[in-house]
């Protein structure tokens, strides 16, 4: 395993910044009127055109195959379904929940892994996802769907199945330049929620819409530009592990903006599914092969090589 010192001190610095950001999307999302489809079409429509622009200027607009399209549509539905099933947590139940059941994250990328490699998962993997479970049952109050907590998990907790396959299919498909992966991304996921358009409220105050154009700029353009960078540039078992560091800002900013309570009884719920994902990411990271991609940058152009989990 390589250690994190040897990653690049830009790699480290984009990083942070995403994380950071990431971890303001809940709180904003959860105290914004806005509904699901207004923020999503709002965000990716900003940072889809910007990064248009941007590309255009620079050149970088040519030279996507058509199989290559096929590949950025199937990443932008991924993202449009990561997206959506999380602002739909958020409003069902409250940013924290949602910022805890996203962090199932890890353990469904530890799944997708073992399933990809045919894998058969180690004692210390069925502990990790046992401990997640018993986490993620500790959080919810009830089995009932009809309850706002228990259905804010289950949101939460499917939008991180979308999300973990993303990092996986980002260095799987590095032969595209990161650039144009990103603007795929985003491009093909407003299509995505542009076929829902009528469902979208744009009947907004001020407060609103500078939050839409917070969310749109940083955590979107800036924070996810620089985490495909990331996860392009780490292996995906050392990226998950990075992105916890949003999990307890996310919470600390939910109690401290929207007054959310955090009973002890959803803390340790969430302490369990973050040790549990961790404890196996932490494991897959140190098993992973150093040849060849583990601790380097993949040369741009060149296909990264699948990852184990």
């Amino acid at each position: 395993m390589a250690p994190p010192s040897s990653f690049p001190l830009r790699t480290k610095i984009e990083a942070l910044i995403a994380v950071v950001l990431f971890g303001c999307i809940p709180v904003v999302v959860r105290s914004l009127s806005a509904n699901a489809w207004t923020i999503g079409i709002f965000r990716l429509a900003v940072a889809t055109a910007v990064l248009s622009l941007l590309l255009l200027a620079r050149g970088e607009m040519r030279g996507v195959t058509p199989a290559n399209l096929v590949r950025l549509a199937v990443i932008g539905f991924l993202f449009f379904g990561h997206w959506l099933s999380f602002f739909f947590a958020i409003k069902a139940s409250s940013a924290s929940i949602a910022a805890i059941g996203l962090s199932t994250y890890g353990i469904a990328l530890l799944i997708f892994g073992a399933i990809a490699a045919r894998r058969r998962p180690a004692a210390i993997d069925i502990i990790a996802v046992m401990l997640a479970a018993t986490g993620a049952v500790l959080v919810v109050p009830s089995l009932d769907i009809s309850n706002a907590v228990t259905a804010g998990m289950l949101l939460a907790v499917l939008s991180a199945l979308f999300y973990a396959a993303l990092p996986i299919l980002h260095q799987r498909w590095a032969v595209i330049a990161s650039s144009q992966r990103t603007l795929g991304q985003f491009g093909f996921a407003l299509l995505f929620f542009l076929l829902f358009a009528g469902s979208a409220d744009w009947d907004l105050g001020a407060r609103d819409w500078w939050g839409l154009l917070f969310l749109a700029l940083g955590p979107t353009l800036i924070a996810h530009s620089l985490w495909v960078r990331v996860t392009t540039t780490i292996p995906a078992e050392k990226t998950s592990i990075i992105y916890y560091g949003n999990l307890p800002f996310a919470v600390i900013l939910s109690s401290l903006i929207l007054g959310e309570a955090l009973t002890g009884r959803i803390l340790l719920g969430g302490l369990l599914i973050a040790a549990g994902s961790l404890l196996g990411l932490v494991r897959r990271s140190r098993l992973a092969p150093a040849a060849g991609v583990e601790g380097e940058k993949p040369r741009e152009g060149a296909i990264a090589p699948p990852r184990a989990s």
